[in-house]
């Protein structure tokens, strides 16, 4: 199993997954990183001009890198997932570790000196994409880890954004109600199996330290933080510590988001940096929205969740895909019919499984739900408008929606008739027996 982030890239690099720029500038990334992306490899740009430190992206950016993560066959990843992901394995505390290798105080460091970017072009600037914030709930103690943009603004400052359904905003509420402030550490550069239990969404009573650490097969080694009563991980690259006070808001935006839309400027939290700690020679790692990188991360976790909630109605799940569209709002998946009643069934299942599902075709055990053509090629010959279409109106769907757009769901059943199965058997090449 991998150390961490820098023993990660490291096998990737002897898969061949992985390519090396000696240097380029902090302005070009952006483009080269997309380029970069299209050929499904991750990247490390060795030096970046005005910059002392490295940068690292798209380390998501193939599922044959989730198959070498949990050591096991691409297809077998989503089960490895689930099974893992329902588990728990406590994390350690240790008294130090490479994250705190240097400490800078406030006004020892300037967070503008490290290599974030900007990614989109009407982005308000540069942002960290790819921290973990840690924090916890004010009454409980209960620790939870989550993704959130944070906009550059200053030396110890930055904008940071919080869905109000977040385990994070609901944390910032009841601290706020004690007239506190709310403690948060950032993690930046960590262990791939910490961001993936990040991105879980457990009942807010679990820890995501102990998903990871069962994602991983053994515990996460954490470290306390020097200015707050926080624990982050021991071999992070990097970790900005500070906190968000009670009604402070500031204009925080534009930024590029996973739909590929701009989210407009609105009113943000504000995080005041007290600490920076970093691995001697730390490496910045960037996510950008809505890439392949950032889905597969993010898209994951939803469909082992997906999976389970059909498997649970003994639905004979074959292959599942909710990567298909560049985000992970449409879902396709292969299964094999005991019933033509089922499909409805399992319809009604995945999008309780997951409530930001819009769209999601169920297909035959014969079509390839990883490559978008065979789907189509059953939607045209196989679904049965009249009878396979199943709409549900005033569902909850994805949060930011003005116009109602993701209120409906879709359901598809684009599956052959049980009893005609023999008349659709698709066509082979033909070979001569041996």
């Amino acid at each position: 199993m991998f150390l961490d982030i820098r023993d990660y890239l490291e096998s990737l690099e002897r898969q061949g997954y992985l390519d090396r720029i000696k240097e380029a500038e902090l302005d070009r990334l952006p483009l080269l990183l997309a380029e970069q992306a299209k050929k499904g490899k991750a990247v490390i740009v060795e030096k970046i001009a005005g910059y002392g430190c490295p940068l690292f992206n798209n380390i998501f950016g193939r599922r044959e890198f989730l198959a070498s993560v949990f050591d096991c066959a691409i297809e077998r990843v989503v089960d490895v997932f689930g099974r893992r992901m329902e588990e728990r394995v406590k994390p350690v505390l240790v008294e130090r570790g490479p994250v705190q290798d240097v400490v800078m105080r406030h006004g020892e460091f300037d967070i503008r000196d490290f290599p974030f970017i900007q990614h989109s072009q009407k982005d308000a600037g540069r942002f960290v994409t790819a921290g973990i914030v840690i924090a916890k709930d004010p009454e409980t103690g209960v620790r939870n880890l989550s993704f959130n943009r944070l906009q550059l603004k200053g030396a110890d400052k930055t904008g940071l954004r919080m869905s109000p359904t977040q385990d994070l905003e609901s944390y910032y509420r009841k601290a706020a109600a004690q007239n506190k402030p709310l403690e948060i550490a950032v993690a930046i550069g960590n262990h791939p199996l910490i961001m993936l239990g990040a991105c879980c969404g457990p009942p807010r009573d679990v820890d995501e330290f102990d998903i990871a650490g069962s994602l991983r097969g053994q515990p996460i080694e954490l470290v306390k933080c020097q200015t707050v009563d926080l624990e982050v991980p021991a071999c992070a690259e990097l970790v900005f510590e500070g906190r968000i006070f009670p009604g402070e808001l500031e204009d925080e935006g534009p930024f590029g988001d996973f739909m590929e839309y701009y989210i407009p400027i609105m009113k943000n939290h504000v995080f005041h940096i007290d600490c920076v700690t970093t691995r001697n020679n730390p490496m910045v790692q960037v996510i950008s929205a809505g890439s392949i990188d950032d889905v597969t991360l993010l898209g994951s976790p939803r469909e082992a969740q997906i999976k389970k909630a059909l498997t649970n109605i003994n639905i004979d799940v074959r292959a599942i895909n909710i990567m298909i569209c560049g985000n992970y709002l449409t879902c396709a998946i292969a299964i094999k019919k005991q019933s033509d009643l089922e499909v409805k069934n399992a319809l009604m299942a995945a999008f309780a499984g997951f409530k930001f599902l819009k769209n999601c075709f169920i297909v035959d055990h014969d079509v390839d739900v990883f490559n978008p053509a065979d789907i189509f090629w059953a939607l045209s010959t196989r679904l049965r408008a009249e009878k396979g279409l199943m709409v549900t109106p005033n569902a909850m769907g994805f949060g930011r929606d003005n116009y109602g757009i993701h209120t409906t769901k879709l359901g598809v059943d684009a599956t052959v008739p049980l009893e005609a199965w023999e008349e659709f058997e698709r066509v082979t090449v033909y070979a001569p027996e041996e």
